[in-house]
């Protein structure tokens, strides 16, 4: 059966069942019930867990999209862009920050952070690279060409560890020890942009 497109009631309810009961828990009933239809309304419409998950990873990626957009055709140089960027990465994490939580139940809680998938889901990975990893490998070929960053010999292996770095140390941060926003976006763009920088001449 072919799923009618999801109304936002029905994703807020899985992310409010997600955010308040973890990933695993996640069932039909709680949906319908957090959503105020029956869970036989969700089978007419074809809705299952596959479905909710990769909703909620499209509503993930459109979100990332939009944060992102910013630093990417912001002024300034490459390294204050990515400074941004990181920033605004941290910023998006924040704005799902008790939904992100809830998917660290998954059997593979880091893939909640590419885009709120199941272990096993595969919608997710294909649209990793184009969504997460790509403006990240921007900003870095950009500073590489005005020198403002240190070029990479491969840009997008160290776009993947930004992207792996940033969002996720930033939810452990808030999640796990309680720092506040503004403490752990500094620390995590100090720390990441150091290694990035330029080094002066004769300390390479």
């Amino acid at each position: 059966m072919a799923a009618a497109p999801l109304d936002d009631a029905v994703l807020r309810a899985a992310a409010d069942v997600v955010a308040q009961h973890g990933w695993h828990e996640l069932t039909l009933e709680r949906v319908a019930a957090a959503a105020g239809v029956s869970r036989v309304t969700l089978y007419r419409r074809g809705v299952t867990k596959q479905v909710l998950g990769e909703a909620l990873a499209a509503r993930a990626a459109q979100g990332w999209q939009a944060a992102i957009w910013p630093a990417l055709t912001g002024e300034g140089t490459a390294a204050e862009r990515l400074r941004e960027a990181l920033r605004l990465s941290c910023a998006a994490v924040e704005a799902q920050l008790p939904l992100l939580a809830g998917l660290g139940t998954t059997a593979d809680p880091s893939r909640g952070l590419d885009a709120l998938p199941t272990s096993g889901h595969t919608g997710a990975a294909a649209g990793t690279g184009d969504v997460y990893v790509a403006p990240f490998a921007r900003l870095l070929r950009d500073g590489a060409a005005d020198g403002s960053l240190a070029p990479q010999a491969d840009p997008v292996a160290c776009a993947t560890a930004l992207f792996t770095m940033a969002p996720r140390t930033y939810l452990h941060l808030r999640g796990t020890h309680q720092w506040a926003p503004a403490r752990a976006v500094a620390v995590l763009t100090s720390m990441l942009l150091d290694g990035l920088l330029p080094r002066p001449p004769g300390q390479d």
